[in-house]
Order: structure tokens, then C-alpha cells, then sequence
């Protein structure tokens, strides 16, 4: 660093050499200092390193997890109706609708409408062994709603839905699962003791930078769940729902979600107009009906996706990443304190404090970025471990380019925090100081 005088009066004063030569020599200075602390550097990059690699990983799985597939969809709303009694729920929530409040798919104004329900199911495939899959019962519109493609054989129709076919379609998860990997159109599996007819495969789309999910998931006709007597395993219990499908139908528990597409404002407020005369209808009746309203389907997915356990998990993340860079900065100031009197002579023999806060800083930031290298590296490692071991996942995580530029910002920015202050006051001291207590 003594050379930095000679360096700084031979760089021109209008072409830039001087600021070139300073960074480089700087940069040169920070390396070798690097390594001639080869144990010292080893352990702020673990530092480093450990933080970083927790917190890329945690990121990746809840950017996968909480993503929204059906992102693309728009003027879809969901039908909340609540009730009086029955178990509360959070504010903004959806109150499910109950079977009696099906004939709202009859309205005119919605471009598109299905209702919505889901059980699990025991899958058989040509008699084969059962497999586990989750079984949704909807009308035809709910692909066109959330521009679900078609990847092979087609839709059932509006008629084939309402007649006794019992046609189903595959997401492409129970394709491979039902029918290990191998073509199920037109074959025969059964489910809930009936036999469906495979029509078709679709392909749900995965949010950018994310996977498709591997669950198996069965689309059937919601008129065949009805007439099978499928009984949902979510129900908001408002009132006893006995041990019947009939007495389940009958009663105002919400076990159903209605979908409905609206376009325009025009559309939205007539149906919502709609909604407020079946309220007073069904409240003539007799039902404890509060009230109806139409919550944006982004809503509801921003409450599913931001629950307590969420924050905690993405709070702990941060806190160690914040742990280990105090950790990495105080490792870095020992460092620097240490250096005091090697700083001084270099200041003595002409460097400024300018050039020894760069050399110091570049330090830092070269520590950062070789541990944002690392991180990366473990990262990537981790999560092919717990796409390993925990069979029982959403998807198949994995580290895509938005969670590794992060993850390289992160390092970056930390590095500056953590050598920055340390650097500043290094550079500061006197050399007089510095020589003095050396």
C-alpha cells in the first residue's frame, strides 16, 4: 500500500488512471491480505455462509410455496355467505356457501361460474392398486376460468357433466401416478366405488420460476360428486351435520366454494344485486342468512399464503441471516483492530485514508461474495435433500435465478454493512496512533 503515492502522481489527472490504479492496487492489497489469514478468512466466510445458505434455501421454498399458479386468472370472485352462528373465522375470510345457495350458478350475469369442492379418494386404474389422490368436483367453465391448457384428450361437455358418464380428467401428476407414466385416456378408474371414464389431461401451469405441483389431483363433474353423496372433509359447521350426505345437503353448513367470472363492473354489480334478493329470499325462509358478498379470488389467496407459521418461518431466516453478518462484522473489525499498526506505516509512507478504507472495504466484499458462492452451493444442496427425504411435499423445490440474485444482492449489501463501518474507523485513525500503540 506504501506504493500508493508513486501509483496516485503517475495516474492522469484528466483520463481516470488515478481512480483505476487505486481500485486495482486495492483490490490486489485485499486479496493478499486475504490470504496471508488463510484460517482468520476461513471462518468469516463460514460466517457468512451459514446465514446466507439458511436464508436462500427458507426463501426458495416459500417463494414455491406460497406462489400463486392461477396468477393469470382476473374478474374471478368467490361467493361468501355468512351466518349467523357456527365456529368464527378470520377477518376477510370466505364463509362457504351451502348446497341451497348452488342455485346461484343459474344467474345469467356471470361469464363463466363452477362450484368447487374437493375429497380424497382411494384411485384404482384398471383394477390396478389403490393410489391416494385428491379428487375436485367442478363445472367445465373452472379451466377456462384459470386458463388451465389441455395437454391431451379434451373437456368433458356441459351435458356429458350432467349425465350419468362419469367422465373425469387428470392433472398430469395422477397421470404419472395412476398409470405409471403411461397414456390414461379413455381407461377406466374407479373412485369412490363407480367407475370414471379418463377424457382428458391438463397441465397446471407452475408461477414463474417454480415447478409444477406433484400432487395427484382427479377433476370430476360436480353434478357426480352431488349424486354419489361424496362427502367433503372441510365443512364450516354452522349446525349439526348429522352422518348423511342427505342431512349434510340439507343443512346450512358450508362445505361448497361458487366461482364466478365477472368481467366488467356492470356485470359484477348486477350479480351482486342478484346475491342481495337470494339473501332476503332465503332469510323469508327462515335461514340464518347475514348477508352475501363477492371477495376477489386474489384475496383470498393472499389470506391462505399469509398465515402465522409463514412469517415465523421467513422472521427466523432473517434473524439468522442478521446473526451471522453481526458475527462476520465484528470477526472483521478484530481483523482490522489487528492491523492497526501496518495501516499506520502505510499511511505514513504517503496512503491516504481514502485508499485504505477501499482496501479494507474490498476485503469485506470479497469475503461476501465468496461466501454468496458458497451459499449457493448449499443451497442448491439442501434443498435436493429435502426433495429427498420428505416425500410428502407440494413440489419439488429448487433454487431458481430470482432466489439466487437475491441471495448474491444480500451478500453484497451485507458485505458493506459488515466491513463498512469496521473499514471506516480503521481508516481514520491517525498514524501516529496506530505506530504509537504498536
Amino acid at each position: 500500500m506504501g506504493a500508493l503515492g508513486p501509483r496516485r502522481a503517475r495516474g492522469g489527472a484528466g483520463d481516470g488512471g488515478e481512480p483505476r490504479m487505486m481500485f486495482g492496487h486495492a483490490l490486489w492489497l485485499a486479496r493478499r491480505s486475504l490470504g496471508r489469514q488463510p484460517g482468520h478468512t476461513a471462518i468469516v466466510l463460514l460466517a457468512f455462509t451459514l446465514g446466507l445458505a439458511v436464508w436462500t434455501a427458507a426463501r426458495a421454498v416459500l417463494h414455491e410455496s406460497t406462489s400463486d399458479p392461477l396468477a393469470s386468472a382476473r374478474g374471478v370472485y368467490l361467493v361468501s355467505v355468512p351466518h349467523e352462528g357456527g365456529a368464527p373465522v378470520a377477518p376477510g375470510a370466505i364463509h362457504p356457501p351451502s348446497l341451497r345457495d348452488r342455485v346461484l350458478l343459474g344467474s345469467p350475469h356471470p361469464s363463466r361460474k363452477t362450484d368447487l369442492f374437493a375429497a380424497m379418494a382411494a384411485g384404482s386404474a384398471d383394477g390396478g392398486p389403490l393410489v391416494p389422490v385428491v379428487v375436485a368436483f367442478c363445472a367445465h367453465d373452472l379451466f377456462g376460468m384459470f386458463g388451465i391448457p389441455v395437454r391431451s384428450g379434451a373437456l368433458w361437455s356441459p351435458a356429458e357433466g350432467a349425465g350419468e358418464d362419469r367422465p373425469v380428467v387428470l392433472t398430469e401428476a395422477a397421470e404419472r401416478t395412476l398409470f405409471g407414466g403411461a397414456s390414461g385416456l379413455g381407461r377406466t378408474l374407479r373412485l369412490f366405488g363407480a367407475s370414471f371414464r379418463v377424457a382428458g389431461v391438463v397441465a397446471i401451469p407452475a408461477p414463474p420460476g417454480t415447478r409444477a405441483s406433484l400432487h395427484p389431483i382427479v377433476f370430476a363433474p360436480s353434478a357426480v360428486g352431488i349424486a354419489l353423496g361424496v362427502r367433503p372433509p372441510l365443512i364450516h359447521e354452522r349446525e349439526d351435520p348429522s352422518g348423511s350426505f342427505d342431512a349434510l345437503a340439507a343443512s346450512d353448513n358450508g362445505w361448497l366454494e361458487l366461482l364466478v367470472e365477472l368481467p366488467d363492473e356492470a356485470r359484477r354489480a348486477a350479480f351482486q344485486a342478484e346475491l342481495d334478493a337470494h339473501v332476503a329470499r332465503e332469510r323469508a325462509r327462515g335461514r340464518r342468512v347475514l348477508g352475501a358478498e363477492l371477495v376477489p379470488r386474489e384475496r383470498v389467496h393472499a389470506l391462505r399464503v399469509d398465515d402465522p407459521g409463514t412469517t415465523l418461518f421467513a422472521l427466523l431466516a432473517d434473524v439468522l441471516l442478521g446473526a451471522c453478518t453481526l458475527n462476520a462484522a465484528r470477526l472483521l473489525e478484530g481483523k482490522f483492530r489487528a492491523k492497526r499498526a501496518e495501516i499506520a506505516i502505510y499511511r505514513a509512507f504517503g496512503a491516504s485514508s481514502r485508499a485504505v478504507f477501499l482496501e479494507l472495504l474490498l476485503e469485506a466484499m470479497l469475503v461476501a461474495a465468496g461466501s454468496a458462492a458458497l451459499a449457493l452451493g448449499v443451497a442448491v444442496a439442501a434443498l435436493a435433500l429435502v426433495n429427498r427425504v420428505i416425500h410428502l411435499r407440494p413440489i419439488d423445490y429448487h433454487l431458481d435465478a430470482r432466489s439466487s440474485a437475491a441471495t448474491v444482492a444480500a451478500a453484497l449489501v451485507l458485505g458493506l454493512l459488515a466491513g463498512g463501518y469496521p473499514a471506516w474507523r480503521a481508516a481514520r485513525q491517525p498514524p501516529a496512533k496506530g505506530l504509537r500503540r504498536s
